[in-house]
């Protein structure tokens, strides 16, 4: 299908899916033989990613997948607000109450359509869930109760199994304190019960890097439990492709020598494709032309980055108290990869336990993640520019 000449065929923003899905067909593939195996494997994803990789447009294309193979996914973006213990509770309550709702309006649909409905149950009782599994309190309890009644109906609409799609989830995480909240452990102990019964239940968890150490903080055995996909930048080819597909969908052409310098200078980022061709395209507009060129990339660049900061960076940096702030600034003159504790203490007049308590509080807001102890690395792509672009302005 052609994309309409007048209108611009990119689309940057939060979890837009662009008009060609680029080099996201092996996690896919993977994704689709994860489902095929169960419930006799473990059918859990772990998705983790830095900012503008496309993790949620990944997330919305494994939805459009578990349909295609009839299971139900059932897509939640989490908020700050879930990471407690009464609030996860709640929301995946009405997640599954939604879901099943969706799966009766959608079975009388083919019963008027004349499909017929093929009858299906579990081989195992609730009462025998109940009493094979070790719940840690009736909330997770109810929790499962909950989650095998939404199973139970899909099985009678005519689908294989129920698949929980959480994006955001390293927003939610357990305390330390065992009197505290553990809305994390909360979410994974009544799943796991009803997945060692072999219920056709799925979790698919999507979030920035600091998601895989939440999750081995609440189950030991998470490393068992979850099947990794890392999602980073497009392979070269695979960039190319992001970027001309939507040109030829709308009949438009780009010098070979621009996409290429696009995607070295991007390094492959999803997002950032998708802006510099936007930008490049309303560009070739305003100049009067159907062709982008390298010549309009010199002119365009100073408009993208000042979007890109505006958009992209700006707001990150907003949430931050001036503290933070500061010690963010001071990351950029450090070396990098990864971001050393030890050496912000050189470069930085904080004091080390300020220093170190800052660094956690940036862990928090999601603009750092751990890689390991003392070494850190920054959640979005290129993150060290914008710092120093920033640097310099305030100091000019």
């Amino acid at each position: 299908m052609t994309q309409d000449p007048e209108k611009n065929p990119y689309r940057p923003g939060v979890g837009v899916r662009p008009l060609y899905l680029a080099g996201r067909q092996a996690p896919l593939r993977r994704f689709g033989a994860m489902l095929r195996a169960a419930p006799e494997q473990q059918a859990n994803m772990r998705v983790t990613g830095l900012r503008g990789v496309g993790k949620t447009v990944l997330l919305e294309a494994f939805a459009d997948r578990a349909q295609e193979l009839d299971w139900e996914p059932a897509f939640l973006e989490l908020q700050p607000s879930h990471n407690t213990d009464n609030s996860i509770d709640v929301t995946l309550r009405s997640l599954l109450e939604r879901s099943r709702r969706r799966l009766s309006r959608l079975a009388r649909l083919r019963s008027v359509a004349g499909k017929a409905l093929r009858s299906a149950s579990l081989s195992v009782s609730w009462e025998e869930v109940s009493l094979s599994a070790s719940f840690g309190s009736v909330r997770e309890q109810e929790l499962a109760r909950e989650m095998f009644r939404t199973v139970e109906l899909a099985l009678a609409k005519d689908r294989i199994g129920i698949v929980l799609l959480l994006d955001e989830a390293q927003l939610v995480r357990d305390e330390r304190d065992r009197h505290g909240e553990h809305p994390l452990s909360l979410l994974l102990a009544p799943l796991v019960a009803l997945q060692r019964q072999e219920l056709p239940l799925s979790l698919v968890v999507c979030g920035l890097p600091t998601l895989t150490g939440n999750l081995q903080k609440a189950r030991s055995y998470s490393e068992r439990l979850f099947r990794d996909e890392e999602i980073g930048s497009l392979a070269p080819e695979q960039a190319l492709d992001a970027f001309t597909r939507p040109l030829e969908q709308a009949g438009r052409r780009t010098d070979i020598a621009l996409a290429k310098s696009v995607v070295e200078e991007v390094e492959g980022y999803p997002y950032f494709l998708q802006l510099w061709g936007s930008e490049l395209w309303d560009g070739a507009d305003l100049a009067g032309i159907d062709r982008l060129t390298l010549d309009l990339l010199e002119v365009t660049r100073p408009e993208i980055y000042s979007r890109l900061d505006r958009d992209f960076y700006d707001p990150r940096v907003a949430t931050l108290t001036p503290a933070e702030q500061d010690l963010l600034f001071a990351t950029a003159s450090c070396r990098y990869p990864p971001l050393s504790s030890s050496e912000l203490n050189q470069t930085s007049a904080k004091t080390p336990g300020n220093v170190n308590v800052l660094l956690s509080r940036l862990v928090d807001a999601g603009a750092l993640y751990r890689i390991r102890k003392g070494e850190y690395a920054y959640t979005a792509p290129k993150f060290r520019e914008y710092l120093l672009r920033r640097a310099q302005c305030l100091t000019t």
